[in-house]
């Protein structure tokens, strides 16, 4: 029997069944109050205990975000061996360019809030490339100007950096994102849908869309956010405010048709219901990642919901503590007969050598009385306990926390609770590393498929007649595999400052090949400014100091001697130029 698409009514139906999914395993009914928590607006906050959503979060995506991410590209059959460091050159230029970091750091956020990051890859236009609207027709240009409405006059997409003919990255909340039921991972999944809202007159001005004339907008830009705080229930019959600007759409990449579908709700008709460009190789252009391991279920526990029960208790205890320190302000009992209110004034006045009065006859210990209230040691040391607990369930020690742990240990203890934790660590640094690889693979296949136009690559370590090569898309196609490094920048010094006395002991042995020695010290630093220095002596074979040469040794040894305890690396960066395009 032939396969059946379904209809606008019946997809909105699926995604019904793919919210209760989300509901049920990825506890979505929790995601506003997790998010309310860590940005310390929650009615739970209203205290002034610990926030350790904000400083425990805080100190694991540091550790796993802020090193400076570079790819390195390897061959993976003999043809692609010349190719690879122009890829290499190329993918290094547009980690920066798109802002590739920042946009998988905000992943990382929302997989310690909510459990799941999700990464679209795109092409072209912020709203889906349309092959049928390329500029150069049936010459492929790659390139279109759905940007703008269909006279060409007006913008109706804002992203400065969705540019025409350009690749580009988001991270996608999981809020706006369903899967069937079963979905385990993306790679088995047969469909994916993104729901996103835009304004009405940019939805009836773009190129892309179809039956758009009886469009009316459904909801208000305020009624959007504000679904972010609460559970979607269903998609069907949202509701209509007087305010109402926007439209909400639904985008669906179906992996069984090959096809892209855009929905709206109470609209019978496909906005959009073409061939998918970007599912190339059998991949949807969505990458996913999760810190906690997931068994049979693609939504799973947040970090932030381990961490919710011991949240509420430091709360909690800081509320008692609060009330307690207020118990403990000194405070007296006083016999109305024995003491005038002038009398007790003068008690409680702030001048030294003050005297009162109480009335004759009256025994002194019994007209006056200050009441004690110690405060409760115990609660210090059931915070230490949860704050304990914490730290075991994330994988932080103390020090790693930034606080000082006191007492005498022995280097193998220290190395062993450095050890563990760093194994725990890893393990979310390596899903996020493969994150990385899987976004750089999708957006190289579409560069393969669309980039018919040259643009221009910038090698390090050539000479400068030779640094600049012309690519294409096609040119670059091949078989390779992806490797992203994390470096931070004290390791960038180092390993400057131990090329430099390698290259230092190597050019004095007359069998080392001085250029290969100097392309080599180029490729660590990876710094034009630094590889022109060597351009004139590399091409006479001069093997002397360049002008300049110990001056810039002397800096970074100085530079390096400020900074005498440099973090080890999770990897060594291998990035062997940049490219510009």
């Amino acid at each position: 029997m032939a396969f059946k698409e379904l209809t606008p009514t019946e997809w909105f139906d699926e995604l019904d069944f793919g919210l209760e999914y989300r509901r049920r395993f990825g506890l979505e009914d929790k995601w506003g109050k997790l998010e309310a928590i860590y940005y310390n607006v929650d009615d739970s906050r209203l205290n002034d205990g610990p926030n350790i959503f904000l400083s425990i979060g805080d100190a694991m995506l540091s550790t796993i975000t802020v090193p400076t991410p570079s790819i390195r590209v390897k061959p993976r059959t003999p043809e692609c061996i010349e190719k690879a460091p122009l890829l290499e050159a190329l993918d290094n230029t547009l980690l920066r360019e798109l802002e590739f970091a920042e946009e998988m750091d905000r992943g990382a956020l929302h997989a310690y809030l909510f459990g799941r990051a999700i990464w679209k890859i795109g092409y072209d236009s912020e709203y889906g490339f349309d092959p049928s609207q390329d500029l150069g027709g049936s010459l492929n240009l790659g390139l279109t100007l759905t940007q703008f409405d269909r006279k060409g006059k007006r913008r109706i997409e804002y992203d400065a950096l969705t540019t025409p003919g350009m690749p580009w990255i988001r991270s996608v909340p999981p809020h706006d994102i369903i899967v069937p039921w079963g979905t385990i991972t993306l790679r088995s999944c047969p469909w994916i849908a993104m729901r996103f809202v835009r304004h009405i007159d940019d939805v009836r001005a773009d190129l892309k869309y179809s039956f758009t004339k009886n469009l009316n907008p459904k909801i208000s830009m305020k009624d959007f956010m504000d679904s972010y705080r609460f559970p979607m229930k269903s998609v069907h019959n949202r509701t209509n405010t007087r305010e109402a600007e926007y439209i909400e759409l639904y985008e669906i990449h179906d992996r069984r048709t090959g096809k892209i579908y855009v929905i709206t709700p109470d609209h019978e008709k496909f906005l959009r219901n073409d061939l998918n460009a970007l599912q190339l190789e059998d991949q949807l252009p969505f990458v996913s990642m999760a810190f906690t391991p997931n068994a049979r279920a693609f939504w799973v526990t947040p970090d932030t919901y381990y961490l919710y029960a011991m949240q509420n208790e430091l709360s909690d205890i800081a509320v008692q503590r609060t009330k307690q320190r207020r118990l403990a302000v000194l405070k007296f009992i006083v016999d109305g007969d024995a003491i005038s209110d002038p009398e007790l004034a003068k008690i409680l006045s702030v001048d030294v050598g003050a005297v009162a009065k109480i009335e004759g006859g009256q025994e002194i210990s019994k007209a006056i009385l200050k009441l004690e209230n110690n405060p409760n040691t115990s609660l210090l040391l059931e915070e230490d306990h949860l704050r304990s607990n914490v730290r075991e369930q994330i994988g932080f020690s103390r020090n790693q926390l930034g606080e000082y742990t006191g007492g005498r240990r022995t280097a193998t203890e220290s190395l062993q609770v450095d050890r563990a934790s760093a194994l725990r660590m890893s393990r979310r640094g390596l899903r996020m590393q493969r994150a990385y690889e899987q976004a750089i693979s999708i957006m190289n296949n579409i560069i393969f498929a669309y980039w018919s136009m040259p643009k221009y690559v910038e090698l390090l370590g050539e000479t400068q007649a030779n640094r600049w090569a012309q690519v294409n898309g096609q040119g670059l196609a091949g078989k390779y595999s992806y490797e992203v490094t994390f470096t931070e920048k004290g390791e960038l010094d180092q390993r400057k400052m131990q090329a430099l006395q390698l290259w230092g002991v190597l050019r004095q042995d007359p069998q080392v090949d001085p250029q290969s020695l100097r392309e080599f010290l180029v490729s660590q630093f990876n710094d034009p400014v630094f590889e022109r220095i060597f351009n004139a002596s590399v091409r006479s074979g001069v093997q002397e100091v360049p002008p300049g040469g110990r001056d810039l040794l002397a800096q970074l040894q100085g530079s390096a001697s400020a900074v005498p305890n440099l973090p080890r690396s999770n990897g060594q960066a291998s990035v062997k130029g940049s490219a510009r395009g």
